[in-house]
């Protein structure tokens, strides 16, 4: 990948923001982070602005989807949820908790209506692990413009860096179904190895996806 690539159409389209949401991966400590990617692109020609909280309760992640939502947050039309997951699902916090658990029914509750001319990024193990109908229908309920995530479980760097192209690539086009299918080819094409091996999948809104 070549960021100048990324630079020229940039210049030529409105930057898109990133509101990340991350749990807490491992010990406290020595717990890895998505943040320093996301300065990464900030810092890059890109100069792609984020917002990065940390969720471990599902009071917590309610609050910031709200934030998400508002008005204000139209400039970080990109959601980045950097969580655990199974299928149809994302955790965080404390695993033996059932409340460490969010469904797809529960988010797409949370969100009904409020996503039109946004974009919904798991970056988590399997959340992505179910039928095209099911995520048709998410779409559609939000009002969002596409999802995006993986289907089975992921190594954890190989994600963050699919994530990083990702996020890059949304930048060369509009933010429309048809932008963000450009979007999918271009990382197909420059990943095609990476989005196989990691199961990556991002459905669109309207058609076949």
């Amino acid at each position: 990948m070549l960021m100048r690539d990324y630079t020229l159409a940039h210049s030529r389209t409105k930057v898109r923001g990133i509101f990340c949401l991350e749990t807490d991966w491992s010990e406290v400590r020595k717990s890895a982070s998505v943040e320093p990617m996301l300065a990464l692109l900030r810092s890059s020609p890109l100069a792609i602005p984020f917002v990065h909280r940390n969720v471990v309760t599902n009071d917590a992640l309610n609050y910031y989807l709200k934030k998400w939502t508002q008005r204000r947050h139209d400039d970080l039309p990109i959601l980045y949820l950097a969580f655990h997951g199974i299928e149809g699902e994302v955790q965080f916090g404390d695993l033996r908790r059932r409340s460490a658990r969010v469904t797809l029914d529960e988010l797409e509750k949370e969100l009904r209506g409020k996503c039109a001319g946004r974009v919904i990024h798991f970056g988590c193990c399997q959340t992505l692990g179910v039928s095209q109908r099911r995520l048709k229908q998410f779409i559609e309920e939000t009002g969002a413009l596409a999802v995006s995530g993986y289907e089975r479980d992921i190594d954890w760097v190989r994600s963050a860096a699919l994530d990083f192209s990702l996020f890059a690539s949304i930048q060369q086009n509009t933010m429309t179904v048809p932008g963000l299918r450009a979007a999918r080819r271009r990382i197909l094409l420059r990943h095609g190895r990476e989005v196989r091996s990691l199961a990556f999948r991002m459905v669109l809104r309207g058609g076949r996806g």
